[in-house]
């Protein structure tokens, strides 16, 4: 048994955040990728992730961008160190 949880992001509503599904996506792919969750169809790379766009949402529910940032240049240190 491991003690790995998903990340899990604050919402926004009235500001400027992510598209929810779009980062969830992408996150569980990353994860698989990393080996923590179902290994994905196409393994992610660090550079994938740089190049990482999410649609933007105002006025309805979306993720917090400085935490998806944030998880983002975590995961790039990660992947980056990997594949090194």
């Amino acid at each position: 048994m491991t003690d790995w949880q998903p990340l899990r992001f604050s919402t926004t509503r009235l500001r400027a955040g992510y598209e929810i599904a779009e980062v969830n996506e992408f996150v569980a792919r990353i994860e698989g990728t990393l080996g923590r969750g179902m290994p994905p169809d196409r393994p992610v790379t660090a550079g994938d992730i740089e190049k990482a766009r999410f649609t933007a949402t105002r006025f309805r529910a979306g993720y917090d961008e400085k935490e998806v940032n944030a998880a983002m240049r975590k995961y790039l240190q990660e992947l980056a160190y990997r594949q090194a």
